[in-house]
């Protein structure tokens, strides 16, 4: 019913930059989340618009844009790709249309070359991508006077560290984890200050 386009032209680009903000923007006003000012997704989006255009995608209803996924960083000589946004309107959620896009995205990505998808998803979003079958960590992040050491002074569930990085005012620590829980989320953020936590997500196509 609702056909999948690749955007094409710079204007395009901008409608579905518009939409997707938007939508980030009304959804954390409804769920009590931080709306993190997507500048950068649009500079992602230029970059990924003069790469390989087929990694933007969205679907319209009429004139207006109704759900969108983009990539970045697609590297075709490493085979890897990262999903930057994915987003449907409220009114159409529960059709099918996310499962739709990124299938869509996985079969363009076999088309390149792509063989490995990653992600970052907050966890409203984490059933979606359990049920299509991609593996999973947690990162948790920290910034300005906050270091990774703190996140490890705090990590009570005795994770296994994956993968870590510091720099004078950002770091983040990978860990494994035994299932997508809300639980590890919030205890980060409430133990320890500055954080961010999220699920990242991996698939090999």
């Amino acid at each position: 019913m609702f056909e999948i386009k690749i955007v094409k032209t710079k204007d395009e680009l901008k409608e579905l930059f518009l939409f997707l903000s938007e939508t980030f923007y009304k959804d954390a006003i409804k769920h009590n989340e931080y709306y993190y000012k997507m500048g950068d997704r649009f500079v992602e989006m230029n970059d990924q618009f003069n790469r390989e255009k087929d990694f933007l995608m969205y679907i319209k209803d009429e004139d207006k844009i109704i759900a969108g996924i983009t990539g970045k960083n697609s590297n075709t000589k490493d085979g890897k790709i990262t999903l930057g946004v994915l987003a449907v309107d409220e009114k159409y959620r529960n059709k099918g249309l996310a499962i739709k896009l990124v299938n869509t995205f996985e079969d363009t990505c076999k088309k390149k070359g792509i063989k490995q998808i990653d992600l970052g998803a907050r966890f409203r979003a984490t059933p979606l991508y359990l049920k299509l079958g991609y593996s999973y960590s947690l990162m948790i992040q920290v910034f300005d006077f906050i270091t990774i050491d703190d996140i490890r002074k705090n990590n009570k569930y005795n994770f296994i560290e994956l993968s870590s990085y510091q720099s004078d005012a950002y770091g983040f620590i990978i860990y494994k984890v035994d299932g997508v829980k809300e639980e590890y989320i919030n205890y980060f953020k409430e133990n320890v200050p500055t954080s961010y936590a999220q699920y990242i997500f991996e698939k090999n196509l």
